[in-house]
């Protein structure tokens, strides 16, 4: 018979090891390992991040969190076949989830086969209602975009902005406002973007620029009415938000534009 001690060494070491166990298999684990493929990134170490990714990803599911952050990854950089081949291949493996279609629709308007985008991202609503607001939103930025069927896209950014509460329905006023400046009807344009900047959240650059951006729509609308001076002071305000944020640049230009009253295109997105 073992001794006694040995005997419990044996149990606590069974419990680190479920333990080890359970916090693998937990969403814990894998923001830890997002956490760690975020810091690989920052450094610069794009290949080791990849690599990282592909060997810890869940291949069956797109909702797998690193499966999504590489895919996601992939389609920012504008790695199309790279973030199609990630989607095929948990497709292939039984992951027919409206996820994985709505990630082929991001594929396709990257590569600009708005048509094609167009059905994925309404045959991932069929598969899953609750993708809706994101898709509807999707199908409208690009029918603006394209200066097409504006009065489809409005009826879809509308039921978009009624399953959506608080703060995110900023993007949908946004997008509501650049609606409005294609149609021409700078009134409506400017109270989507005033709406929006409102209800976007101070704090991070991500949401300064986003306030920024609003603004900026805002102060468009303005110049259409012909009112130069509040054009002027919107821009001046959005420029206060993100006169030092690294990637701005081209909306920074824009706004000292608007606010020299030297708009170029005006009356145009």
């Amino acid at each position: 018979m073992p001794p006694v001690w040995f005997t419990i060494i044996a149990f606590l070491i069974l419990i680190v090891l479920f333990l080890a166990w359970r916090l693998i298999r937990s969403g814990t684990w894998k923001q830890i390992q997002l956490r760690k493929a975020a810091k690989l990134a920052a450094s610069g170490k794009t290949d080791d991040m990849i690599s990282y990714l592909n060997r810890n990803m869940n291949r069956k599911r797109v909702s797998d969190p690193l499966t999504n952050a590489l895919i996601y990854f992939h389609i920012r950089s504008g790695n199309y076949d790279d973030a199609e081949a990630a989607i095929t291949c948990a497709m292939e493996k039984g992951d027919n989830s409206g996820m994985a279609l709505a990630q082929l629709g991001y594929v396709a308007g990257g590569r600009k086969e708005l048509e094609k985008a167009e059905e994925y991202y309404r045959n991932a609503v069929e598969r899953d209602e609750s993708l809706k607001p994101t898709m509807y939103i999707n199908i409208a930025g690009m029918l603006i975009e394209s200066g097409s069927r504006l009065d489809e896209a409005e009826d879809l950014l509308k039921q978009a902005l009624e399953l959506r509460e608080g703060p995110t329905r900023s993007g949908i006023h946004v997008n509501l406002a650049m609606l409005y400046l294609k149609k021409k009807q700078p009134v409506d344009a400017r109270v989507q973007a005033m709406t929006a900047f409102e209800l976007i959240p101070s704090g991070s650059i991500l949401l300064n620029t986003s306030k920024a951006n609003a603004l900026a729509i805002a102060s468009r609308a303005c110049i259409m009415q012909g009112e130069k001076k509040e054009a002027s002071l919107l821009a001046s305000k959005a420029l206060k938000l993100i006169s030092d944020i690294p990637g701005t640049e081209k909306l920074v230009e824009e706004l000292k534009h608007l606010v020299s009253d030297k708009v170029p295109g005006t009356g145009e997105l």
